[in-house]
């Protein structure tokens, strides 16, 4: 590749002091050297100001440190609109790390695919200590039981927002993507410093709408998981909550029909007859993101049903089931 694209790199760290290194380490190593690095640490309480500054010390890169917490991972999103000089911006999780090839393999997929918007590819699952305990291909067999990310491939984002997008985030994680720069700024809205877990699947959602995507079967970074990460923090009925809206903003993003939203939000009906979470408490979160959002979701949703009748009767056979459950529970822990 004669003309090297700058990649804007950004780093929104939280309490990641024993995994900051390594992710900054994993960017400044990459094979594909045209890179703006720009470290923004959210209010950390551990030693992660005293290990950046030590690589600040080496390493020629901006770093922003904000005093007090944003209490969201995409808060950091919003500094990108305005410090981002790239063409292509990757978001680094700071506890992920990449493969040396991963921005060399991403930029050459972009140039090569003018109209596609992001690019994103395979990822192994490290545990804490950074040992790989699993690949996203599981994500992809075992939650979409789909064979479709076999293969690399390029495809209409707004296809695949109607047909994957809708019903769940089909990027496993950020740190796995690149994206270009003007899309970034065209799809990314100030709402997502709402959510705490479902940003990133709101914010794919919307950059589809605005060209292709590219998809790499090649493991080329690594996903860590452990007890810190936002999505095991996240409360029951904030996750409910955030799933319900995330659905119901890109089922209008797509500008599907009213009768197909019931169908749609089936699934989040289940899980709330199972999820420790009550109706109240789901309710609350929901007027806590966002009051006017929420009741036009309850509206759209109680049409929809109206139009599909028969999602009643159902609702009631899964209510009895797990109610029946419940009470099987209850008897077995007064039994012990």
């Amino acid at each position: 590749m004669s003309y090297l694209p700058t990649v804007t790199a950004v780093v929104p760290s939280y309490n990641h002091g024993q995994y900051i290194q390594q992710r900054i380490e994993s960017i400044l190593n990459q094979t594909y050297k045209n890179i703006e690095l720009i470290v923004i640490d959210d209010g950390s309480q551990d030693h992660s100001d005293e290990v950046i500054n030590s690589m600040l010390a080496q390493h020629k890169f901006r770093y922003i440190r904000n005093k007090k917490n944003t209490g969201t991972p995409f808060a950091a999103w919003e500094n990108v609109l305005s410090l981002a000089t790239g063409s292509y911006i990757w978001v680094c999780e700071s506890d992920d790390f990449a493969e040396p090839h991963f921005l060399e393999t991403a930029v050459s997929a972009l140039e090569t695919n003018k109209a596609a918007v992001i690019f994103y590819c395979n990822s192994w699952i490290v545990d804490s200590s950074g040992e790989r305990v699993g690949h996203t291909s599981t994500y992809f067999h075992d939650v979409w039981k789909e064979t479709r990310w076999d293969t690399d491939f390029c495809a209409d984002g707004f296809q695949e927002l109607l047909d994957f997008q809708l019903r769940g985030q089909t990027v496993p994680n950020m740190s796995s993507t690149l994206i270009r720069a003007q899309a970034f700024r065209t799809a990314y809205r100030p709402f997502l410093k709402k959510l705490k877990l479902t940003g990133d699947w709101l914010f794919v959602g919307d950059l589809l709408y605005h060209g292709r995507v590219v998809f790499c079967t090649k493991a080329l970074s690594n996903f860590r998981r452990h007890e810190q990460t936002s999505r095991v923090r996240v409360k029951s009925a904030r996750s409910q909550a955030e799933f319900i809206l995330t659905k119901y903003l890109l089922f209008r993003k797509g500008g599907c029909p009213v009768r197909e939203f019931a169908d749609l939000m089936k699934t989040d009906v289940i899980r709330f007859l199972y999820e420790p979470a009550g109706l109240g408490d789901v309710l609350k979160q929901l007027l806590q993101i966002s009051w006017s959002n929420s009741f036009r979701c309850v509206a759209l949703l109680a049409v929809s049903v109206l139009m599909n009748r028969q999602y009643l009767g159902k609702f009631q056979e899964r209510y009895k089931h797990s109610k029946s459950i419940v009470n099987e529970s209850h008897s077995l822990d007064n039994d012990d």
